[in-house]
């Protein structure tokens, strides 16, 4: 209990530490509290808590279309209010009785390691970590190797990645063409390395804790189809919207035009999560998960290297300020021929040779271990404790030399984080 409250208020003080209001995010623990207790007496009160609860999300989200100024969002709003909901509706179900301690109830919502970018981690599993909790020597040494490696993915790859990154989508202008094509191949590897890498951190100090959380990633990028790359992205997000959304629907139990309907509006939800600029995003996506397994090839590297495309193409999204912007940027990939200059000039966008060595070196670390991160796991996990330290050391050798620093290195930098 004590090491739990010291966790929380930690994580209080950090959260509050980046000029948000904290007072936003204990009303939104008390108010889950509240209403949780509420719940297994008074029905009703799972509707009236959810509208409280999901309509300031709502409203930042549409806030680009709404006259007043734009809101600064609590960093966490996306994830600590899926969690809250999802304890309500299975508090509906009558799938586990109320929780009656507040303050654990307040670690699970303001839990610091996964309030920035997840997992989005569902209650009865929370719980059950925090009080299954158990500090070893192995399990710190395990989340210290596995914190250092999300350090190397965000500092060494996803950092240099970004720079060219952000020379090509500051121009659209200028840079489109293969320079678009080329930003958004390099996106697709930045926001893995960032995000994964983020949750890399996140699992890690958790497990430093004796607290074990749901992985977020499989691989994804060495799926065949778009829905299996759904299955294997932000895991955690998928499973939310699959209990919560998609099967409340009638998930596919109801014929092919049902299911493709149910399969549209729980992509339309994951970009209105994303935010107010990402619903084609989403449902793009739906469109592939819907199609996308009937036109797979016998050939399972031709199928990843499509998806992959595929998956880099509707990133962009993300790269470009507006659907505008993305559409007609996206569109001069197969209308402008620039290779050439393109071959030419991406040396010269912030990255030196050497970055561009240590840059090719990482990512093709990265591209094994994804390939054989079981088979990795398991003999890490094998290895006598002086190897782990070795290992560890190795890691953070190459994190402090390889990696790019800015002026200062927070969370909200992930970028995640925005959502």
């Amino acid at each position: 209990m004590i090491i739990n409250l010291i966790i929380l208020i930690v994580g209080l003080a950090v959260y509050a530490g980046y000029g948000i209001s904290v007072l936003y995010l204990l009303s939104a623990a008390l108010l889950g509290y509240l209403a949780g207790r509420l719940i297994p007496r008074h029905r009703w009160v799972v509707w009236v808590s959810m509208v409280l609860e999901v309509l300031p999300l709502l409203l930042l989200r549409a806030q680009r279309w709404l006259p007043w100024q734009p809101v600064t969002a609590p960093i966490g709003i996306s994830y600590f209010t899926l969690q809250i909901t999802a304890y309500h509706a299975d508090l509906y179900r009558g799938r586990y009785e109320p929780e009656k301690n507040l303050l654990r109830f307040g670690l699970f919502v303001t839990y610091l390691p996964h309030i920035f970018i997840g997992p989005i981690e569902p209650y009865a599993g929370m719980r059950a970590a925090l009080e299954e909790r158990h500090i070893s020597g192995d399990s710190f040494l395990k989340g210290a190797a596995r914190s250092l490696w999300g350090l190397f993915k965000k500092l060494v790859i996803a950092a240099r990645l970004g720079v060219i990154v952000s020379v090509i989508s500051a121009e659209p202008e200028q840079f489109n063409g293969a320079y678009a094509l080329a930003a958004m191949l390099l996106y697709a590897v930045q926001l893995y390395a960032d995000f994964s890498g983020g949750i890399d951190i996140v699992l890690g100090v958790s497990r430093m804790l004796g607290i074990r959380m749901s992985e977020n990633f499989d691989a994804p990028y060495f799926s065949q189809s778009i829905a299996e790359f759904w299955r294997r992205w932000h895991i955690t997000l998928g499973a939310w919207l699959r209990e919560y959304v998609y099967i409340p629907l009638g998930g596919s139990r109801k014929g092919k035009l049902r299911k493709f309907f149910n399969t549209m509006a729980t992509f339309l939800v994951s970009g209105i999560w994303h935010g107010g600029g990402y619903l084609l995003w989403g449902l793009m996506h739906g469109i592939f998960v819907s199609c996308g397994e009937k036109f797979k090839t016998k050939s399972k590297t031709l199928n990843r290297i499509v998806t992959f495309l595929l998956v880099s193409f509707l990133w962009s999204f993300f790269i470009w300020p507006d659907t505008v912007t993305v559409l007609r940027i996206a569109g001069s990939v197969f209308t402008v021929f620039n290779y050439n200059v393109l071959f030419a000039g991406i040396g010269g966008m912030g990255l030196t040779a050497g970055d561009w060595i240590v840059l090719g070196g990482a990512c093709l670390l990265l591209w094994l271990y994804d390939w054989k991160s079981r088979s990795l796991k398991a003999r890490f996990c094998a290895f006598s404790p002086a190897a782990k330290v070795g290992v560890i050391g190795l890691l953070a050798l190459a994190v402090l030399t390889f990696g790019r620093y800015g002026i200062g290195f927070k969370a909200s930098e992930f970028i995640y984080s925005r959502f």
